[in-house]
């Protein structure tokens, strides 16, 4: 795969996310697909829980879910961006009960591809940021520890 393949690739897939198409990722990720989330995630193995236990969960916490890239790179063996998520929290996002409040969550991905799907996904999220955004102040909380 070229460099370009791949961005294409990672931007096809972004508008699958955006548009809440479970079934649409067949066609980017290997079946048997590593996710290496934040902590509070974990990894997950394979697709369809990846699908289900992760995306599934995130349209629910996030009904109006929408993720961009601010800089994205590549080259025949890897994709790396960092962007931003933007929703209303209306459903339990790790622990969290629905706030109803708007969140501009910071993200930066992974991936790397074999024979043209993504085969693993390593995220990084600035929960500090998120749950400060959504009333909860993680540093206060691990201060009281």
């Amino acid at each position: 795969m070229t460099a370009e393949s791949n961005l294409k690739l990672i931007q096809h897939m972004y508008v699958a996310l955006n548009a809440q198409d479970l079934d649409a990722h067949d066609q980017y990720w290997h079946e048997d697909m590593i996710w290496h989330g934040p902590p509070g995630f974990g990894d997950i193995h394979g697709r369809e829980r990846f699908k289900y236990d992760v995306l599934a969960e995130f349209y629910k916490a996030f009904p109006d879910y929408h993720v961009s890239h601010e800089i994205e790179f590549a080259n025949e063996t890897w994709i790396a961006g960092t962007g931003y998520l933007t929703g209303h929290q209306h459903g339990e996002y790790l622990g969290l009960p629905p706030t109803g409040l708007p969140v501009k969550m910071r993200f930066s991905d992974f991936w790397l591809v074999v024979d043209g799907k993504l085969k693993e996904n390593w995220v990084m999220v600035d929960h500090v940021d998120t749950f400060k955004q959504l009333g909860v102040d993680l540093m206060a909380v691990v201060k009281k520890s």
